[in-house]
């Protein structure tokens, strides 16, 4: 009997405790159903589709605005997003001692009645020398290809007023042998019949007048059957 007894205290108090646990289970899960106590549970924002809209998130969770980042400096390379920086480049004009295009090929004298230029060109199309002079006012060379004919170390004009040196005749004339040579001397005055500073201008009755030095590294350049190339 006393056995029987205990077991029923026993098994008394095994369901008072049960229900008690039931009990206050449901009572947390009321509570926490409520808010009044965190149950724990893992909430899952939904991602930002902009970023204003993650911004704003990361503000709401700081609690208060955030500041913009200072941006890297252009070339600190601190940042695989920062702006690449690169000189713009400069404009290119073609050189006004260019050869020109089409002057053709080989050794050669190339000269460009408009520009008032000579080009002395190796055979490999290297330039040696290109400098200024003054061709003819009365546009007596026509553009085309000629060659040299002959030299004369020392000459006249025609009309017989002026002298020159390093004459490389490559066409003629109404009135005489067309070439290159340096700037005439009055036979009168004894007087450059122009200055240096106006070469560039067309200025003789049809040869080509140069400086003294262009004169004499044309002469030395160009033997006879030299090709020159005249361009408009």
């Amino acid at each position: 009997m006393r056995h029987a007894a205990r077991r029923s205290r026993r098994l008394g108090h095994r369901r008072i405790l049960s229900a008690g646990l039931s009990v206050l289970t449901l009572t947390v899960a009321l509570l926490g159903a409520t808010g009044l106590i965190p149950v724990g549970t893992t909430i899952v924002q939904p991602a930002a589709d902009t970023v204003q809209d993650r911004q704003r998130d990361l503000a709401d969770r700081a609690g208060g605005p955030l500041r913009k980042a200072p941006d890297p400096t252009p070339h600190s390379g601190t940042s695989p997003t920062a702006k690449a920086w690169t000189a713009s480049p400069a404009p290119t004009t073609p050189r006004p001692d260019a050869l020109p295009v089409g002057s053709g090929t080989g050794t050669r004298v190339v000269y460009a009645l408009k520009a008032n230029r000579v080009w002395l060109v190796k055979g490999d199309n290297t330039v040696l020398r290109s400098y200024l002079v003054s061709g003819t006012k009365y546009g007596q060379v026509r553009p085309g290809r000629y060659e040299v004919i002959r030299k004369r170390r020392n000459t006249t004009s025609y009309h017989g007023t002026e002298r020159m040196e390093y004459m490389v005749t490559f066409t003629f004339g109404e009135n005489a042998a067309i070439g290159f040579h340096d700037i005439p001397i009055s036979i009168a005055t004894g007087e450059p019949v122009q200055t240096l500073r106006q070469l560039g201008q067309s200025l003789s009755d049809g040869c080509v007048r140069q400086a003294r030095p262009d004169a004499k590294a044309l002469w030395d350049f160009a033997p006879t059957g030299t090709p020159v190339v005249v361009l408009a």
